[in-house]
């Protein structure tokens, strides 16, 4: 009995030890990347991205403004054809969550790659959190008004970065043509919020939470009530949706899917349910996202042949019948 005694207290100092060095760490490390230090990511690369940042004004004249963080690969001179594909990171992290998306030659070649800091991360105010996704959709609204000139626009969004594309294509049902959700939190409660994250989130624990976690948490505990905020307008979405979740999800469920299928009455949806997999996919299905954002594009580039080819045969019809 004492034996197991011992053994009991040594295994819960080990513990405490381990999540005290945990907290420790965690405020050194914020998963971000200055603009150097993305500069010197990408360099020795053909197409390398470039880092912008924007202002958008307060709600109040007591409101202080955002600034919000993005980079983009330049858009060949005089091609006015190639689509955009915007990805949107979860929590915590930040937009180099990306990055290999952004050494990959294939879909270089392919699209003008964008990714954003959503607000709060990375260097779009980091620790300032913004717990509404309609209010993060508004302050991401100059990027999707940057891009209404390209010819299609799709926005990759990663797990709570799918609950702010989710509210960008209702708010755009014109200009987004495609949602890639990958793993995303979309249906209220749909999720697992563990008990440390209440703890956490009490007035004499909250402070001493690292800025990065501190963020997330904020996020998670408020998520139900600003997703139940979008629910009215899952119909406003037109674009064309691809879903990507891990059957083994046990942090984001996979009811998702059938949650969102359910809502999209006006958008046609493809799903692809990996059963390996749980909250990893873009960390281990990279390539095989990649392959589904490609097969995309491609599939947008023959609709788009046809159309061409269709609207040229109908003009020579056109001029034959006048002649």
């Amino acid at each position: 009995m004492k034996r197991i005694a011992q053994i009991l207290r040594w295994t819960l100092l080990s513990l405490f030890v381990l999540a005290a060095g945990t907290v420790v760490v965690a405020w050194f490390i914020d998963s971000r990347q200055t603009n150097d230090e993305l500069i010197e990511e990408f360099q020795g690369q053909r197409i390398r991205p470039t880092v912008h940042s924007y202002q958008v004004r307060g709600q109040t004249n007591s409101d202080e403004s955002r600034t919000i963080r993005f980079i983009e690969t330049p858009r060949p001179a005089g091609d006015s054809t190639l689509p955009v594909v915007l990805f949107v990171h979860g929590a915590p992290s930040s937009l180099s969550f990306f990055n290999e998306f952004f050494k990959d030659t294939l879909l270089l070649n392919r699209a003008q790659l964008v990714a954003v800091d959503r607000p709060g991360y990375g260097y779009s105010d980091f620790g300032r959190v913004e717990t509404s996704i309609i209010r993060q959709a508004e302050l991401l609204q100059p990027l999707i008004d940057r891009y209404k000139k390209a010819p299609y626009l799709m926005i990759v969004g990663s797990s709570y970065g799918g609950s702010v594309s989710a509210r960008l294509a209702m708010n755009n049902p014109d200009q987004v043509d495609h949602v890639v959700f990958v793993s995303s939190a979309l249906g209220p409660g749909l999720e697992r919020t563990y008990s440390i994250s209440y703890f956490a989130d009490s007035p004499l624990i909250h402070w001493g939470v690292p800025p990065l976690l501190r963020l997330a948490n904020d996020e998670k505990l408020a998520h139900r009530k600003a997703l139940e905020a979008i629910l009215p307008d899952w119909p406003k979405i037109r674009a064309n949706i691809t879903m990507l979740h891990g059957q083994r999800d046990e942090l984001v469920y996979p009811t998702n899917v059938s949650f969102a299928q359910h809502h999209l009455v006006n958008a046609r949806v493809k799903q692809f349910l990996l059963p390996e997999n749980r909250h990893d996919i873009v960390f281990n299905k990279r390539e095989y996202m990649t392959q589904i954002i490609l097969d995309i594009l491609n599939r947008r580039d023959v609709k788009e042949t046809v159309r061409t080819k269709a609207m040229a045969v109908n003009k020579f019809i056109k001029k034959k019948i006048i002649l």
